[in-house]
């Protein structure tokens, strides 16, 4: 499955026919902010894939604006992705969360990553391949949320930011006036950084939340596959 995703935009950039012209009366020649989500898989690499080695699964959404007439763009990149979690109804009371009947607690690790984008995009046509740079950082979090039939009554975070930067391409493919379909693939080289390792966390029969964490770079292959608009 990973494999068969990573060859798919590959294909896509040696297309012999990124100069199509044919769309619309020429709207695809125009220059415009384009506006894409979907969804994502993360690969972890190296000493990610050594210490954590799980997939990743979760969405993504990114923007870019032109830059005036150059053949570059801007813009932001964000991805949520789930990294585990842990679900009970304790009932004793006591512990760091005071657990009563209808009351549970509700663990869960994502992963978030926030990046700025310089996006290399000269051609015009149907068909879009691109290439970027990426510079930003990545969260690592665990949230502790014990609720009631009257809400959430005790919220906790434990999380981690580390500094991330890496490349991407991808391929746009117009399917009507403003719409198009995205397959985009992204490398992302992140520091060392402490993240709870889900296959860990616990809940006690008094509410209590324990975990244990790792340490490691934290490296991964971003797979996405998606929809947007052009504006």
């Amino acid at each position: 499955m990973i494999r068969l995703l990573l060859t798919f935009p590959a294909c896509l950039l040696l297309f012999p026919g990124v100069a199509q012209v044919n769309n619309n009366d020429g709207f695809w020649e125009q220059r415009s902010t384009t506006l894409s989500g979907g969804l994502e898989i993360g690969v972890p690499l190296g000493e990610f894939a050594h210490t954590w080695g799980n997939t990743v699964y979760g969405i993504s959404a990114n923007i870019a604006m032109p830059m005036r007439n150059l053949p570059l763009e801007f813009g932001y990149d964000f991805a949520w992705g789930r990294m585990g979690g842990e679900y009970s109804t304790p009932r004793p009371v006591g512990g760091l969360f005071s657990a009563v009947p209808q009351r549970s607690v509700d663990v869960k690790s994502n992963v978030y990553g926030h990046h700025g984008l310089v996006r290399l995009n000269p051609l015009r046509g149907d068909i879009r391949p691109y290439g970027e740079v990426m510079l930003g950082a990545r969260n690592f979090v665990t949230r502790s949320t014990v609720s009631t039939d009257g809400g959430v009554t005790e919220d906790e975070r434990d999380g981690s930011w580390v500094p991330s930067y890496g490349w991407a391409v991808g391929m746009m493919y117009g399917i009507s006036r403003q719409l198009y379909v995205e397959g985009r693939v992204e490398r992302l080289f992140n520091g060392k950084v402490d993240y709870v390792d889900p296959s860990t966390i616990a809940i006690g029969s008094d509410g209590r939340v324990t975990y244990e964490k790792l340490n490691s770079r934290t490296e991964s292959l971003q797979i996405q596959v998606g929809i947007g608009l052009r504006f």
